[in-house]
């Protein structure tokens, strides 16, 4: 009997069980669950120090780190220029951060340090470790070379830099033929803080281009492409005019924007690559610009084109994928739009910081699958600008934004990348002529 029962009990148990999965493969929950990320994590908020005139950023760069809901708390206050810690850099350090919150990458911007590469064990607060191991790159990349970290799980940084840019005449000696410089591209072991190798070339336009007095004159914001097999590098197009040899900022005459690719890891065999969606530069400035998403493509942004800047598609096979267009303008219905910095939060969504005809300091949310920006809510001011703006976190679905106008106090803000909901988090107390320009 009592066998029986014990069947009995585990057959009816069963069919529970059964039943329970039965219902939940039946139920159908269109909503992703809510990603919030690591509540573990270092958010660290960094400034930039007035030099010379309000908002130069050229006094040098203050770090202070919170704890994740610290930075989502609009009852705390961070003030990083009383409280902080200086970070090595003569002028703006150019900064990254590993993928946990848990070490700051830095290289020096100029200054005797200018081109070392050190690395911080953040520890909260203004507790900042400077590790022992370091290595400077100047001597190959100059004292300011412009990098970023590859997406490798912290393993390697790439730092750029064009430099000696010299006119060649026909061999009349004074007909204008081209203008080129020397071209580096430098890879970093993140972890042994030491160079992986490096290459320099000329890197020559077509003939017309160049003829026009074209040249390639920075470089930045590389990006691994899917197969990891080539760096995709962005670039700005420089002029002279050739009738005089002097430098042409007129901006009257246009061509198409490029980038450089080079073969992964060796660096080597660098070819230039157009688009004829967009004449903008492709480089960004001081953040990164370019992103893999998950369908395998680069999505890169532009700066200073016609019709404002575009986000372009480069597709797997290393090539510009002219079918794709998204015009910022035509999308937030304004002319003018300028990238200053984005970043890729996933599942096609971006997070763009930007200006409209040189003025002021706005965020969208950008859909890339459909092509799509819409305005995020955060306070007009007519002295916010994103234009020195480096770095976002992305933690889960949450992406942490600093926003302050120069000279003012702001805040923390908080995107949620998949519903667009904004919320404001801790304060960012400012001094006179300073911003702050990223959390990391």
């Amino acid at each position: 009997m009592k066998k029986q029962f014990l069947k009995l009990l585990m057959f009816g148990g069963l069919a529970t069980a059964v039943t329970i999965t039965g219902c939940s493969k039946n139920t159908d929950d269109p909503t992703p669950e809510e990603n919030l990320g690591d509540s573990d994590r270092w958010i660290t908020v960094s400034g930039a120090l007035m030099q010379t005139n309000p908002g130069d950023g050229n006094g040098g760069t203050m770090v202070y780190s919170v704890s994740v809901n610290d930075a989502k708390d609009p009852n705390k206050s961070v003030d990083v220029y009383t409280n902080g810690f200086p970070v090595r850099s003569q002028r703006t350090a150019r900064l990254q951060s590993s993928l946990d919150g848990g070490t700051l990458f830095n290289i020096a911007y100029t200054g005797p340090n200018g081109g070392e590469f050190s690395k911080y064990k953040v520890e909260g607060g203004s507790k900042f470790s400077e590790l022992a191991d370091k290595v400077n790159i100047s001597s190959y990349a100059t004292a300011s070379p412009r990098w970023v970290k590859l997406f490798d799980n912290d393993q390697t940084g790439v730092a750029v830099n064009v430099s000696g840019v010299k006119i060649t005449t026909e061999p009349n000696g004074t007909t204008y033929k081209y203008a080129r410089g020397t071209s580096t591209i430098l890879s970093l072991n993140l972890q042994a803080a030491a160079i992986k190798t490096y290459e320099q070339y000329e890197l020559a336009l077509s003939a017309q281009e160049e003829a026009q007095g074209f040249y390639i004159g920075r470089l930045d914001a590389p990006v691994l492409n899917k197969a990891g097999d080539k760096l995709i590098i962005g670039a700005s197009r420089s002029k002279y005019n050739p009738a005089t040899g002097t430098t042409d900022n007129t901006g009257t005459v246009k061509i198409s924007s490029k980038s450089v690719v080079v073969d992964y890891p060796s660096l080597k065999n660098p070819k230039i690559i157009s688009s004829t969606v967009s004449q903008g530069n492709t480089n960004g400035y001081r953040s990164f610009n370019a992103f893999l998403a998950e369908d395998g493509n680069i999505y890169q942004a532009t700066q200073n084109g016609l019709n404002g800047s575009h986000i372009l598609r480069i597709n797997q096979s290393n090539e510009y994928d002219n079918s794709y267009v998204f015009s910022l303008d035509a999308s937030l219905g304004v002319t003018g739009t300028y990238v200053d910095a984005w970043r890729y939060a996933g599942n096609g969504i971006g997070i763009v910081a930007y200006s409209v005809a040189d003025k002021g300091g706005y965020i969208a949310r950008i859909d890339l699958n459909n092509r799509t920006a819409t305005k995020v809510a955060i306070p007009d001011d007519a002295d916010l600008s994103f234009g020195q703006y480096q770095g976002f976190v992305v933690n889960g679905d949450e992406v942490f934004v600093a926003v302050t106008p120069v000279g003012k106090d702001g805040n923390i803000y908080i995107i949620n990348s998949r519903t667009g909901a904004v919320t404001k988090g801790a304060k960012l107390v400012n001094k006179v002529g300073n911003h702050y320009i990223g959390v990391f």
